[in-house]
């Protein structure tokens, strides 16, 4: 069978340490044969003539935005399947090439966060890998103070459907919610649950934390030597102390999601642990919920990765603005949300940067309307996404 070649020419192609400019990206069979400064000889393959920027494929290591595209309002689910189908379109529009989605496994009366609806999502993105535009993989988040979550989160695991398991705990008085009215103004506005739902809900959950310790550590640990035995990486959320990261080191987890306060992040980074926070925080400005600020954390050299959260478009615009604000220049920004989150995930030897024998995941970024966009998207050499306009130049300048 003849070698498929694919080059991509004209644009600024940026590199782990350096961007290439004008340079033309060399892809066989879907991976990544050169990455050079020069024209490459030609011989009957497919020359694509790009502008703006070359990058590697996003990289997406936490996003529950599903749970809005099932749900767009609290009371008015959609069918799992369409949800699924447009929700990957958005993303390969976004250049996010390996999604992570957080499934969450925890008692909240019915909606898109129920143990059973968790355990029937998880099991459709699986079985939509050969239907997906990008890749999506799952995360299992297990809320410590849920052990009737502890039966579906192991079917998942055992499936080998779940590539992270995170380990949550949400009860009020840390962590992320301070407060009760904090825990209860996020769920009540967030998942439309009643408000005496939700107080109970907090009550149930310090009961369980005062009277139920020793079998709340004894399911959690069981919980994670599962994970560990089929291949699934550990996840926290949420550090608070140096405390928690040393109860989450115990575990086996590898990687630092969301941590709330500078001793815990600078714990995690300190135990090897993947730091990573959310890309809207970054972008905004501030957490949305009154907790530490990305920018400082980056600013403190503690920040690995980036992940979209809650809104995909904003791994890209949050690099951009990063480095369209001079806190960093183009290869260190895109690092946040490409090879940093592939080392977190096992995969840099695969995906994560533009090198030579990598899986060819790229996307062409330029600029239209003074914003940033994606206007071609390859995952392993095959085009998933076109813009429909041309970019008017690279978004930022190398």
């Amino acid at each position: 069978m003849a070698t498929r070649r694919i080059i991509l020419r004209g644009a600024d192609i940026i590199t782990p340490d350096r961007v290439i400019t004008e340079g033309s990206l060399v892809i066989e069979d879907g991976r990544i044969a050169a990455v050079l400064q020069a024209t490459p000889p030609l011989g009957g393959e497919d020359v694509l003539w790009v502008t703006g920027l070359i990058a590697p494929g996003l990289i997406d290591l936490h996003s529950d935005a599903l749970e809005k595209e099932i749900r767009p309002r609290p009371s008015a689910a959609m069918p799992l399947g369409l949800a699924l189908m447009e929700f990957d379109r958005k993303l390969a529009g976004h250049g996010i090439c390996t999604v992570v989605h957080a499934v969450s496994f925890t008692e909240t009366d019915g909606n898109a966060r129920a143990h059973e609806e968790g355990e029937v999502i998880a099991g459709a993105i699986g079985q939509g890998a050969s239907d997906f535009l990008v890749r999506h993989l799952v995360q299992a988040r297990y809320e410590i103070t849920d052990m009737g979550a502890a039966p579906a989160v192991h079917r998942v695991i055992e499936a080998g459907l779940a590539r992270v398991v995170s380990f949550m705990d949400h009860a009020p008085g840390g962590r992320q919610f301070k407060t009760v009215p904090a825990f209860v103004a996020y769920y009540t506005r967030a998942l439309g649950l009643d408000r005496e739902v939700v107080h109970r809900l907090a009550k149930e959950k310090h009961r369980r934390k005062r009277e139920e310790a020793s079998r709340l550590e004894a399911v959690v640990a069981e919980v994670a030597a599962s994970a560990r035995r089929h291949g699934a990486l550990l996840a926290s959320h949420d550090d608070e102390a140096a405390s928690h990261v040393a109860w989450a080191q115990r575990l086996g987890v590898t990687i630092a999601e969301f941590p709330v306060s500078v001793e815990a992040v600078a714990a995690a980074k300190a135990a090897g642990l993947h730091v990573v926070m959310g890309a809207p925080n970054l972008l905004r400005g501030g957490s949305a919920s009154g907790n530490l600020s990305v920018l400082e954390v980056f600013r403190r050299g503690l920040l690995d990765g980036l992940c979209s959260d809650y809104y995909p478009a904003s791994l890209l615009h949050a690099v951009v603005d990063l480095v369209a604000r001079g806190q960093a220049r183009l290869p260190e920004a895109f690092r946040l949300v490409t090879l940093h989150p592939a080392q977190a995930l096992g995969m840099d030897a695969e995906s994560g940067s533009l090198e030579p024998g990598k899986r060819a995941d790229v996307v062409v970024i330029g600029r239209r309307g003074g914003v940033a966009v994606i206007t071609r998207v390859l995952r392993a050499g095959d085009e998933i996404y076109v813009a429909g306009y041309q970019a008017e130049a690279a978004c930022v300048a190398a």
